[in-house]
């Protein structure tokens, strides 16, 4: 655990101020070794895919002349809708776990709570930290597809990538709100993320194997709904309804979870 807290009672507003940025870095501090890990995971994956379309195009379009496979159907299908997707939300709710539960099963949370930091402040920052990570894996993940694609002789609109990117990020803040939530429900040091990352696979394969039908919020994160049949690029604006219900589930998770902090005796 990293303790990086100064404080200055003579001015209330600058007291404020060290206080968000050392729990910040705190937080940072704490995430930084799963985030990086995540981010290279991403980016490997990104890279790979997008080097190895020429090959897989020309096989495919090959083998099924009359189902010509386009480049931004191969995109999104395989990345923002599939492999991509699911990559995201392993390293979004990776970085959202942690918190005083698994302080307490190392020794360490009462050394948090004695911090001049209230309860609900650590939790949200931490939850802001999570998220700006999360973000980061979005937006630079999809960013990396237009500007590698003209390495292998293919266009990939850039504010289409970005589009996406956020997509997935705003529907996606259910992930880090759920991964907050279970590691604030289980002390243990493997419950958490053996818990949630089955729960996790096991939704995002049945829906994708078409075990689970209905709505669900991994077509939300990929726009399923707004994008062209053909191109499968995006059309108009977001399914908002959709980012609407993702916003209000991760409320409520969020909720939920600082009560459940506020309520545990640690």
């Amino acid at each position: 655990m990293e303790i990086v807290l100064t404080t200055n009672s003579s001015h209330p507003h600058r007291f404020f101020a060290t206080e968000s940025i050392s729990i910040c870095w705190k937080a940072w501090r704490e995430s930084r070794g799963r985030f990086f890990s995540a981010l290279v995971l991403l980016a490997s994956f990104v890279v790979y895919a997008v080097i190895t379309s020429p090959g897989f195009l020309s096989r495919y379009n090959t083998r099924f002349p009359d189902k010509t496979l386009l480049y931004s159907v191969y995109v999104w299908t395989g990345l923002f809708h599939y492999a991509l997707q699911g990559l995201w939300v392993l390293g979004a709710f990776i970085v959202a776990l942690g918190g005083l539960a698994r302080e307490k099963t190392t020794g360490v949370a009462l050394f948090t709570l004695g911090l001049p930091v209230a309860r609900r402040n650590l939790f949200l920052i931490r939850a802001w930290v999570a998220w700006a990570e999360a973000v980061a894996f979005g937006l630079a993940s999809a960013v990396l597809i237009p500007v590698l694609s003209a390495f292998v002789g293919e266009s990939y609109p850039f504010f289409q990538a970005l589009a996406f990117g956020a997509s997935m990020t705003a529907a996606g803040l259910v992930v880090v709100a759920f991964g907050l939530f279970l590691s604030e429900i289980f002390e243990g040091e493997f419950t958490s993320p053996v818990a949630g990352l089955c729960t996790l696979t096991a939704i995002f394969l049945g829906y994708r194997a078409h075990t689970l039908r209905g709505w669900n919020v991994f077509d939300v994160m990929s726009a399923t709904t707004s994008i062209d049949p053909k191109t499968q690029l995006l059309t108009g604006g977001f399914h908002w309804f959709g980012l609407t219900i993702c916003f209000l589930i991760s409320v409520v998770l969020l909720g939920a979870t600082h009560a459940v902090i506020q309520a545990r005796d640690f």
